[in-house]
């Protein structure tokens, strides 16, 4: 309780805010990122430090680099080069959404991007020791594009770009169980970021890669009765953008916006 104290009032005080408001008139707090497309896919938080996944270089071509912010907004270090794995065709492996949890970071990779037959469409999950970022394990996950993944009833759950469901797995990642998820996905595709409040379940659907196109889809949310995810409502995003990776830490929720490349900063009594 002490940390999570700390950490309400860091947020509280931190932060810059943003330019155009939500659709309650209130602007979000947001951590800018300090190269271009450092914010193109994942965001995890801990006690004092927040961590976003990018698998694109400042050129725009595909490479992983994980970002490392003081809770407080300032820039800390990143790691270039942090997932350089293939699949067993020698294609690249793009970041996901990662998730920070008892000392380490996990981050989905997949193959999506390097274009393989929807048949050989295949994901991990890499697990990172913090705070020095040393790769320590890798699992194979299977088919499918994995994008996100959270912990509930001691287990992983992990969601997909082009699989509208989530599917549990074990301390291992070792597949348990595969439960769908009722919401129609949009042109851009399926969830990017999850989180677990309770027995509720919020999936961040992909939004737009640039202005001027839709704002984000939305934030669907779920409720789990311990055989199925019942769908409650779909929640408008704080941002244009913030169609990406999201967290919640405490009672704070952190969007990955990609098109402004930056993370947004809510309450969670703002869904």
């Amino acid at each position: 309780m002490k940390r999570l104290f700390i950490l309400k009032i860091i947020v509280a005080s931190m932060l810059s805010f943003s330019a155009s408001a939500n659709s309650e008139g209130v602007s979000p707090k947001f951590i800018q990122m300090n190269k271009f497309y450092r914010g193109w896919q994942g965001v995890a938080a801990d006690k004092d430090k927040v961590y976003v996944t990018s698998d694109r270089d400042v050129d725009f071509s595909l490479s992983n680099t994980i970002s490392v912010y003081g809770i407080s907004g300032k820039y800390l270090a990143e790691k270039r080069m942090a997932y350089t794995g293939t699949d067993k065709k020698m294609r690249f492996m793009s970041f996901g959404d990662c998730f920070a949890a008892k000392g380490f970071l996990y981050a989905t990779v997949y193959n999506f991007n390097s274009g393989p037959p929807e048949k050989e469409r295949i994901s991990r999950v890499v697990k990172y020791r913090l705070p020095d970022l040393k790769q320590v394990a890798q699992y194979d996950i299977g088919q499918g594009t994995a994008e996100s993944l959270a912990t509930y009833k001691g287990s992983f759950w992990v969601v997909y770009h082009d699989r509208n469901e989530i599917r549990r797995f074990d301390s291992k990642f070792r597949f348990q169980a595969a439960y769908p998820l009722s919401a129609q996905f949009g042109g851009e595709g399926g969830y990017q970021g999850i989180f677990f409040k309770n027995d509720d379940l919020y999936g961040n659907l992909h939004g737009s890669n640039e202005y001027g196109k839709a704002y984000a889809q939305g934030l669907d949310h779920y409720r789990f009765d311990g055989h199925s995810f019942k769908f409650i409502e779909r929640i408008k995003p704080p941002t244009y953008g913030a169609g990406q990776g999201v967290e919640r830490v405490g009672t704070y929720v952190f969007w990955a916006d990609r098109p402004g490349n930056k993370i947004i900063i809510t309450s969670e009594n703002a869904l």
